[in-house]
C-alpha cells in the first residue's frame, strides 16, 4: 500500500487524476469540485454579515476566520472564507438574497468561481488574445537610451528595419503574441521626447512590422495622443499608456471607434521624478484603488471591460520592497475583473534583490516571471522572449497544467 499527497489545483488536474484510475464520466462531473480547495478574503462588511457567512459556511462543513469582535460589536470587518468549490457554490446558493452585502459577496464569489478555470477573451481592433495561458509581449524599443541596453537607435541604424524585422520574427518564432513599440524611454529620471520626435521614431518601423506581419498584435507604448493616433492608423491594436489616460484623455476616443485594446498602468509622478522617495500606505490597494478608477473612467467613455487589462507598474514609482509586495500579491488584483499585464524584465528591483547589473538580471526576471504566472499574471513584457518562454512552458509542465 502506498499514499502521498496530490497536488490539484484545477479541475483539468483532477479530471486527468480521475480518468487514470477510471472513474466514471459523472462521477468524475461531481467529484472534481470537491478537490478543489479555495480561499478568499472580504474587506469591509459588517459584522452581521461576516456571522452569517460564518454561519452558513459551518453548516456546510467549512468555516470563516474573522475578528472575535464581531460577535459583540457592530462594526465593519475583514474575513477570509475557505473550502472546496463545491462547498463554496452551495454557499453562493444560499446567500444569494440575503441582505446586508450578502448579495454582491455572492455575485462576485460566483465571477470567481466560474472563472477559475475558463478561459475569456482580450479584443483589440480586429483580433482576440485568449486568457488563461500566459501570454508573452516582447518588448521593442526605438529608443537610443533604454535601461536594457537593447534600444534599437543605440545599434546599427544604417540597417534598422532589417534588424527590428529580424528581432520580430525571432519573437514571434519563440512564442509572443503581442509586440509593444516604444520611442521614448520612461526608465527612472529620464526625459520626455516631442510627440515629432516619437512618431518619427516608431512610425516607420511599425507600418514596416504591420505589413510584414499582418496577424501579430501591436502595441503602442505612448501616452501622447497624436503619437497614439499616428500608429493607430498605421495598423497598431492596443494603447499600453503609463499615465492609464490621464495625460491624453482624449486616447480614450481613439480606443472607443476603433475598438482597440488598452493597458492602463499605475506610475506615481512621472518617469522624470517617480524615484524621488516614493512612499506608500498599503501600495497593493493604493494602486487597486487608483485602476479601478481608471477602469471606471474608460467604462464611462464607452470602452467595453474587454478591451482593457491592468499593469500595477513594476518600478514605477516604487521601492524594492513595494515591487517584492506587488508580485507576491499579484492575485489581489484579479478582483478588478480583467486581464494582469506585468513587466519585471530586468528591472531595478532584481538588481536590488540579487545586487547585480542589468546584463546579470536573467535568473532574477525568469523568477520573477514564473512567480508572477503562478500569483496571476496573465502577459508577460519581456525583453527575453525565448528565455521566459521556455521557463513558463517547463513550469507548466512540470505542474501538470
Amino acid at each position: 500500500m502506498k499514499l502521498f499527497p496530490l497536488p490539484i489545483n484545477n479541475l483539468k488536474t483532477a479530471g486527468r487524476l480521475m480518468d487514470a484510475i477510471r472513474t466514471d464520466a459523472q462521477g468524475k462531473k461531481i467529484m472534481a469540485p470537491k478537490m478543489l480547495f479555495r480561499a478568499y478574503k472580504i474587506e469591509g462588511i459588517s459584522s452581521y454579515a461576516a456571522n452569517i457567512i460564518k454561519q452558513h459556511l459551518l453548516s456546510l462543513g467549512s468555516d470563516a476566520a474573522l475578528s472575535r469582535d464581531c460577535l459583540v460589536k457592530k462594526m465593519n470587518t475583514d474575513i477570509i472564507i475557505f473550502g472546496t468549490v463545491s462547498q463554496l457554490a452551495r454557499f453562493i446558493e444560499k446567500i444569494r438574497c440575503q441582505p446586508f452585502g450578502l448579495k454582491e459577496v455572492a455575485c462576485t464569489l460566483d465571477m470567481f468561481l466560474k472563472t477559475d478555470d475558463e478561459k475569456s477573451v482580450f479584443y483589440a481592433r480586429d483580433k482576440k488574445l485568449l486568457i488563461g495561458d500566459p501570454a508573452l509581449c516582447g518588448i521593442l524599443n526605438v529608443t537610443p537610451d533604454s535601461f536594457s541596453g537593447d534600444g534599437l537607435l543605440g545599434g546599427d541604424r544604417l540597417n534598422l528595419e532589417k534588424n527590428t524585422l529580424t528581432k520580430v520574427a525571432g519573437m514571434v518564432k519563440n512564442g509572443t503574441k503581442i509586440i509593444d513599440i516604444g520611442g521614448e524611454s520612461t526608465r527612472p529620471f529620464s526625459k520626455p521626447v516631442s510627440e515629432r520626435e516619437e512618431i518619427a521614431r516608431v512610425i516607420p518601423l511599425l507600418r514596416v512590422i504591420r505589413r510584414k506581419f499582418p496577424k501579430l498584435i501591436i502595441s503602442i507604448d505612448t501616452y501622447k495622443y497624436k503619437v497614439a493616433k499616428a500608429a493607430v492608423d498605421e495598423g497598431a491594436d492596443i494603447i499600453n499608456d503609463i499615465t492609464a489616460l490621464r495625460h491624453s484623455p482624449r486616447i480614450a476616443g481613439l480606443i472607443k471607434r476603433y475598438r482597440l485594446g488598452c493597458i492602463l498602468m499605475h506610475m506615481k509622478g512621472t518617469p522624470r521624478s517617480m524615484q524621488k522617495k516614493p512612499r506608500y500606505g498599503d501600495v497593493v490597494d493604493e494602486i487597486k484603488s487608483f485602476l479601478k478608477n481608471r477602469i471606471d473612467f474608460c467604462r464611462e467613455h464607452g470602452i467595453n471591460k474587454n478591451q482593457l487589462m491592468v499593469d500595477p507598474g513594476v518600478g514605477f514609482g516604487k521601492r524594492v520592497r513595494d515591487n517584492v509586495e506587488i508580485i507576491s500579491r499579484l492575485w489581489e488584483f484579479k478582483t478588478l475583473g480583467v486581464p494582469i499585464f506585468l513587466g519585471v524584465s530586468r528591472k531595478s528591483f532584481i538588481g536590488g534583490v540579487l545586487d547585480a547589473g542589468v546584463d546579470e538580471r536573467l535568473s532574477g526576471t525568469l523568477a520573477s516571471c514564473l512567480v508572477s504566472v503562478i500569483n496571476g499574471a496573465d502577459v508577460l513584457r519581456v525583453h527575453d522572449v525565448r528565455e521566459v518562454n521556455h521557463a513558463v512552458r517547463m513550469a507548466k509542465t512540470l505542474m501538470n497544467q
